[in-house]
């Protein structure tokens, strides 16, 4: 991250920012507005996708 709504990448894993909603979309759609959260479950969902492949 450059600037603080950055779009969060961790691998495969994209987390978008929503200016709108005031956080990072989750796939689920939930949104998390704490950036170390947030990426915490991006890395998460990358190594999730890790374990499935």
């Amino acid at each position: 991250m450059q600037h603080p709504h950055d779009h969060i990448v961790v691998g495969f894993v994209t987390l978008p920012y929503s200016i709108i909603l005031g956080g990072w979309v989750m796939p689920d759609g939930s949104i998390i507005s704490n950036p170390l959260a947030a990426q915490k479950e991006a890395e998460r969902l990358n190594n999730a996708n890790r374990t499935i492949h």
